[in-house]
């Protein structure tokens, strides 16, 4: 497979094969002399990295650079750019042996998090980015123990905290603070001197710590002004721990087993690539046919038309084109009996989908009203784009007045858990409307028109 690059300092687009975009990824966060199957697993994280981004796990490739998988913008996709390095042979070993294995949980690729060394447990994920990720959780690691962290002690003196941190740091005064192992078991009397204290374990008189001080006097005070700090472990903690890895893979462990170890509950499979034909793949959309039989808001129109009836065969029309396009596809009904709203919600937070769309009609005592409009919970900007995209599509097609997009506090639309859109397909209440509900060939016009615009919509976020 072919990966577009957008490459910032040049601003302009470099074409490689996938594989050789993993060995150079790899070769920025991995060490050359490193064990191979600790190589092996920092491919298979960059190839995993890299099918987040892909259609058919519903990524959108770059986001800043559209048509790019990846940019090497500063702070951005590749934060350390593209190395102008040479591969070295374990790496590419490494890749060729790997290829096309990523991590999955869900069916989905993982966000791989990777950290130096852990000094003795991994971390939960809540701990470290305030949410739970079932696959980050903690693992007590003792393969890293024994290893000497660089730069593991920091010093800072009270005015450095103070810059940092942005506090004021009060002085004590004529307070007395024991500090075990140093300053202990102090005794003042009532004007504030000291008349005894232990120092390193040892009793001393106020007075001979004045002597062999040389103090003014024994009404005196200490505070530290300079403080080590003594870090265990590098990084966050999540994930993989490379020092954990390198020593796993010493002890004859292979890259299944060290990703396992640390990643919980996870797969390692082929990855899926994308389809020309199938553009959709990867995508999960749920059609939510509003108003069966038996609710009493269904809308009732012209020449007998029911509501549930129409929205039931577009959704189920809809559904076929979609599948065929490579989208999984859901509804929340299936037959003619009407599905509560709560239910309906709760059908599509359980499938967690990239869309949902209800589809419904209009009505009005005055006939002459006619068209199609989308509706949107507010903030919800994907809904919106994709609704007016679906609005042109249909207004096209069924020769329909285009009546706009619209925000709206439905029910679906604010409950529901992902972009969200209501689509009124034409008006059962006016007589031309009406006659292309009732006509089999314009339902599948219909349909065809949602499906090529949510393909449009997702072809146009660059995918």
């Amino acid at each position: 497979m072919q990966c577009n690059i957008y490459d910032w300092d040049s601003s302009k687009t470099i074409s490689m094969p996938m594989e050789q975009l993993i060995s150079l990824v790899a070769s920025i966060n991995i060490k050359e002399t490193f064990k191979l199957e600790t190589i092996k697993c920092f491919a298979i994280i960059a190839r995993t990295q890299l099918a987040r981004k892909l259609s058919t796990y519903g990524g959108i490739g770059c986001e800043k650079h559209k048509g790019h998988i990846i940019c090497t913008e500063p702070g951005h996709c590749l934060e350390l750019g593209l190395p102008k390095i040479e591969i070295g042979e374990n790496i590419i070993k490494a890749v060729r042996e790997t290829e096309n294995l990523i991590i999955t949980f869900d069916d989905k690729p993982i966000k791989p998090y990777y950290h130096y060394r852990c000094g003795g447990s991994t971390e939960n994920s809540e701990n470290v980015i305030g949410s739970r990720i079932t696959y980050l959780r903690k693992v007590f690691c003792d393969f890293c123990q024994g290893v000497d962290d660089e730069e593991k002690d920091k010093f800072y003196t009270l005015e450095d905290l103070e810059r940092l941190l942005n506090v004021k740091i009060e002085k004590p005064k004529n307070v007395y603070y024991n500090i075990r192992g140093i300053f202990e078991n102090i005794d003042i009397d009532d004007q504030g001197r000291i008349k005894s204290l232990y120092i390193g374990g040892k009793a001393f008189k106020g007075t001979e710590i004045m002597e062999k001080l040389g103090l003014n006097s024994t009404r005196f005070n200490y505070m530290p002004v300079r403080f080590l700090i003594s870090c265990i472990g590098t990084g966050h903690g999540l994930g993989l721990c490379i020092t954990g890895a390198e020593e796993m893979a010493k002890r004859g462990m292979d890259y299944r087993d060290i990703l396992n170890y640390y990643y919980t509950g996870i797969k390692i499979e082929e990855m899926e690539l994308p389809e020309q034909d199938k553009p959709l793949k990867g995508k999960v959309i749920v059609l939510d046919p509003s108003s069966g039989e038996g609710d009493i808001y269904e809308g009732k129109g012209i020449n007998n038309l029911r509501e549930g009836e129409i929205n039931l065969s577009i959704a189920l029309e809809t559904e076929k084109l979609l599948k065929q396009k490579g989208a999984k596809v859901y509804l929340t009904r299936q037959g003619k009996e009407n599905v509560h709203l709560s239910d309906r919600a709760e059908i599509a937070n359980r499938l967690h989908p990239d869309f949902v769309i209800t589809i419904g009609q209009s009505t009005f005592q005055n006939q002459s009203a006619s068209g199609t409009e989308a509706y949107y919970y507010r903030e919800d900007k994907e809904a919106a784009k994709l609704g007016n995209i679906i609005l042109e599509e249909i207004c096209k097609r069924l020769e329909s007045q285009n009546r706009g997009l619209r925000t709206a506090d439905f029910y679906m639309l604010k409950e529901v858990k992902c972009s969200t859109l209501q689509l009124n397909l034409l008006y059962m209440t006016n007589p031309v409307d009406a006659d292309k509900l009732a006509n089999p060939d314009k339902i599948k016009e219909a349909s065809e028109a949602i499906t090529h615009a949510i393909i449009r919509h997702y072809s146009e976020l660059g995918n």
